[in-house]
């Protein structure tokens, strides 16, 4: 009787964990954030090659090339601007249930619904106009180009907590990863360790941090969620063969 009870009992438990384990999860599907990174990536390097091409076909006299250059760079600055503020969010759930479509659907807290999906939150446009400005004063010798990672840090750190905060209870923790890691850079940075770039290079030392601490913070994320997924599968399944015992 007594083992009976303590079967009963062991069964219960395992039952009270599924939601927590669903949680953890949840929160944890990271694998967006890679995407996006990497649409981020693509998107720079496009704006820099296209730039960069624009300039030689100036300065080089290739005036049709300049001007062919210069339209696609138009081009794509209005679809990047698109895809920022209108239809990013909607083709990065797409992309999110096509990564995940052999999981099923899952999520914690409260659905974003399209309208807000539209509606970049107000935090984006003081970004953007620190990028700009702190860009702007660089390029115009009234801050020092050698410290753009730390001063960049002065507004990236806050934007990313920003964010996190207002993805509260669906963002995953270890995503805290990534303005932890870009603050111990600039801290680093300051503190005269050589962990910037040189030389011709150096335009890499804001880019590469960004990426590079985004993507440890998403593939850390990704990976608990395998643990919390194997864990997940493995309580439902002992609650099931609980169910047909006692049945």
């Amino acid at each position: 009787m007594k083992r009976s009870d303590d079967s009963a009992e062991e069964a219960d438990d395992r039952v009270r964990e599924i939601p927590n384990w669903a949680r953890r999860y949840a929160q944890n599907r990271t694998l967006p954030v890679v995407a996006s990174l990497a649409i981020f990536a693509v998107a720079s390097c496009m704006f820099g090659g296209l730039s960069y091409l624009t300039a030689w076909a100036y300065v080089n006299d290739r005036r049709v090339l300049a001007g062919a250059s210069m339209l696609v760079l138009c081009g794509f600055a209005v679809w990047w601007l698109w895809f920022s503020f209108v239809g990013g969010a909607r083709i990065m759930r797409r992309i999110s249930e096509r990564l995940y479509q052999g999981e099923g659907s899952v999520s914690v807290g409260a659905c974003v619904g399209d309208e807000e999906l539209r509606r970049p939150p107000p935090g984006v446009f003081v970004f953007v106009f620190c990028v700009i400005a702190s860009t702007g004063l660089g390029l115009l010798g009234f801050l020092p180009i050698r410290y753009m990672q730390p001063i960049s840090a002065l507004y990236v750190v806050p934007f990313m907590l920003y964010l996190g905060l207002r993805q509260r209870p669906g963002g995953s923790p270890f995503m805290c990863l990534w303005p932890a890691l870009y603050g111990l850079h600039a801290l680093l940075d300051v503190a005269g360790v050589p962990v910037r770039f040189l030389g011709e290079l150096r335009a890499l030392d804001v880019f590469v941090p960004v990426i590079g601490y985004g993507l440890i913070a998403a593939l850390a994320g990704h990976i608990y969620s395998r643990v919390a997924l194997r864990r997940l599968r493995q309580l439902a399944a002992g609650a099931d063969v609980d169910g047909e015992v006692e049945g």
